[in-house]
């Protein structure tokens, strides 16, 4: 499985756009926590809206991401 970086959510758009949305986990591992925690949350949205029965895999910086993260209704994310 491919681990993705992407500059911002725009390019993660483009890509979902462009491809199945399966076969690839995003790596957040290089953000600041709350950069990490801003692409989660948006990048969550618009994977949702495009492939509702899959979920997206990600990378996290650390595991005060996680935790934070957990307070938000983002079911379709799933932390590798």
């Amino acid at each position: 499985m491919a681990e993705l970086k992407f500059k911002n959510i725009d390019g993660f758009k483009d890509y979902l756009d462009k491809n199945d949305g399966s076969g690839f986990s995003l790596d957040l591992s290089s953000m600041n926590i709350f950069d990490g925690l801003r692409f989660m949350v948006l990048s969550s949205e618009y994977y949702y809206r495009k492939f509702p029965e899959k979920k997206l895999k990600c990378k996290l910086p650390s595991d005060d991401v996680k935790s934070l993260i957990s307070s938000f209704q983002v079911r379709n994310l799933e932390f590798v």
